[in-house]
């Protein structure tokens, strides 16, 4: 049992860097970055580059990227092609052996393709709702305008919702600020009269205590996840997991599926390692891989204020995942090359 607990605290403690490095830029960004910045990390490139720096075998990717997505700094196309991309423990297993890098090779580029699609499909439908949320609303506004003068605030408030094109930076604050204390402050703070002591403690909570306090509260919650599946996981077995999975026959992708939904990095090595040695079909590695993100599902859970939204995206992973899992069985393997 002790050494659940200290394969918690490794797979956390690998995710720590990534997420104390990121949370300090976010910080930068929330309080220095223009809308310009803002949109460029949601621009055109940005589902390619979710896509690359998902291939990379560590989960702290996911994380990061799960962060920048609960404030809204990265569309939801990026978002999925992170997950979707990630790879986990999966290439470090392939690389382990010759057998492993023939057989786990093309589940790694289908993954990669399929990331993609689905992430830019995701980005152009979620582009063209906004422009259709804006259209709407600049209209209702009007109509508004036209009828009800006096109500011109409650338009700016309306067209606040739907609009991400104000330059004011402290809109951006209301619109991307996680915590309620950056409107706060951000309405008390008066730069001019401030003294060199109040604007270096400024700079000190903002800059420091604020991203080291959020850092310490999500690696909390992300140890006590990995003891929870960690203790699963070592009463349950592995090889009950891959025995159970294996005899699944054509539905493989639907429960491997399942099982990449597991925020553990465990859930990448049952699957991987049982289609290595032939227990799992390409369909099934395929959907379980595809399907698991690591932690990120954990911190999506927790942070992002959108129950909704939440549900919605580990749907669509579950989902697309499992239907391209299905596909891919039903074709002869030889188009794969095994």
């Amino acid at each position: 049992m002790g050494e659940v607990f200290l394969d918690a605290f490794l797979d956390t403690l690998k995710v720590l860097p990534f997420l104390l490095i990121m949370n300090f830029i976010i910080e930068v960004l929330e309080y220095k970055s223009n809308v310009r910045v803002q949109k460029a990390m949601s621009g055109g490139f940005a589902p390619l580059i979710g896509t690359a720096v998902g291939i990379v075998p560590q989960c702290g990717f996911s994380v990061v990227a799960t962060e920048l997505y609960t404030k809204r700094k990265i569309a939801l196309g990026t978002l999925l092609a992170v997950y979707i991309a990630t790879s986990d423990e999966a290439l470090p297993i392939m690389l382990s052996s010759y057998a492993g890098v023939t057989k786990v090779l093309p589940v790694i580029i289908i993954k990669i393709i399929f990331a993609l699609v689905v992430g830019y499909i995701a980005f152009v439908i979620q582009k063209l709702v906004q422009k259709r949320s804006v259209a709407t609303a600049d209209q209702t506004a009007a109509t508004v305008e036209q009828n009800h003068e006096h109500e011109h605030e409650h338009e700016h408030e309306h067209n606040h919702d739907h609009d991400d094109n104000h330059d004011d930076e402290e809109t951006a604050h209301h619109i991307h600020g996680c915590h309620h204390h950056n409107i706060d402050e951000a309405d008390k703070w008066d730069g001019k009269n401030a003294t060199k002591k109040q604007k270096a403690k400024r700079v000190f909570n903002l800059y420091i205590k604020h991203p080291l306090l959020h850092t310490a509260t999500v690696i909390f919650f992300i140890f006590i996840v990995n003891v929870i599946f960690g203790i699963a996981v070592y009463y349950v077995g592995e090889k009950r997991i891959a025995e159970f999975i294996g005899s699944t026959g054509y539905f493989q992708p639907v429960l491997a599926g399942l099982v990449g939904l597991i925020p553990n990095c465990a859930a990448s090595v049952v699957i991987t390692e049982l289609y290595v040695v032939g227990g799992l079909s390409l369909g099934g590695a395929v959907a379980g891989l595809c399907v698991g993100a690591g932690i990120g599902y954990a911190v999506l859970a927790k942070q992002n204020k959108s129950v909704k939204n939440t549900v919605l995206v580990i749907a669509v992973m579950y989902v697309v995942s499992v239907a391209l899992g299905m596909v891919i069985n039903a074709l002869p393997q030889s188009i794969f090359g095994l």
